[in-house]
């Protein structure tokens, strides 16, 4: 399969999945719904007060209340997204909910698990950005030195985080497939399967996927220009940007050998 036919491939999986879908499309925006209403609540407080609402009179406890309903929520997405994953063909029904929730928990640790790296550079680079400010204010010699290490920092940082996001896409998908936790961050055997992809072919998979969702988002970006209609367009709209990419790599992923479809 070529990357050409991968495209054709999630559109058709997009489509089928929502056109006459209705409920399923429904779900999908209740699961995201707490979020959108985090922002349209930080967007009504900045009307009403003329600025951005002031720290002391923020509704906090609404904020805290949508977050945590929103976290929880967004694990039966993430349960459907594995299920995606797995090779599910057409896309499945929301079904056997306590199963979707503990996917979507464990997807969770295992996207944590590779941002771990990412989280210890972005430390270790702020530690540097805030030597190099003070080494500033105070006038020291050694300024210069520092600010050339801050940009080498840097430069790793950004290095690591395509790796990390190279192997973390496979490893997401090696998770669901596996159904282990251990496999999903088993950084040798990731190797070996991207390997079998084509490094060149995977890279440029995703680069297309990436092109693909910039246009995306061009059109969503519009209106969500406009106050609260952005909110309800991207509710509306993220579903089948979540649906698309998830089969996308999983088509990817399917490239190093026989997909292993389970038919619903």
């Amino acid at each position: 399969m070529e990357i050409g036919e991968i495209l054709s491939d999630s559109l058709a999986y997009t489509k089928e999945a929502f056109v006459g879908k209705w409920v399923r499309w429904l779900i999908f925006i209740i699961l995201g719904l707490p979020v959108a209403l985090i922002s349209i609540l930080y967007q009504k407080e900045m009307l009403m007060s003329g600025a951005k609402p002031s720290f002391e009179h923020f509704p906090w406890v609404q904020f805290i209340a949508l977050l945590v309903i929103g976290i929880l929520l967004s694990f039966f997405a993430s349960g459907y997204m594995v299920r995606i994953y797995r090779g599910t063909k057409p896309a499945p029904d929301f079904e056997y909910w306590g199963d979707l929730f503990l996917d979507g928990f464990r997807l969770l640790i295992v996207t944590f698990l590779w941002m771990l790296p990412i989280i210890v550079i972005t430390v270790v680079v702020a530690a540097i950005a805030a030597i190099v400010f003070i080494s500033a204010m105070g006038g020291s010699s050694g300024g210069i030195l520092l600010i050339v290490l801050l940009l080498i920092a840097i430069l790793v940082a950004i290095i690591a985080v395509i790796i990390v996001m190279l192997f973390a896409t496979m490893g997401v998908i090696r998770f669901a497939r596996t159904g282990s936790i251990r496999e999903g961050i088993r950084f040798s055997k990731i190797r070996e399967h991207i390997e079998t992809i084509g490094w060149g072919k995977y890279i440029i998979a995703l680069v297309v996927l990436f092109v693909v969702n910039f246009i995306f988002m061009l059109i969503v970006i519009i209106p969500s220009l406009i106050p609260v209609v952005g909110d309800v367009v991207s509710l509306i709209v993220s579903p089948l940007i979540m649906v698309f990419t998830a089969r996308y790599y999983t088509l990817v992923y399917d490239l190093a050998g026989e997909p292993q479809q389970v038919t619903t």
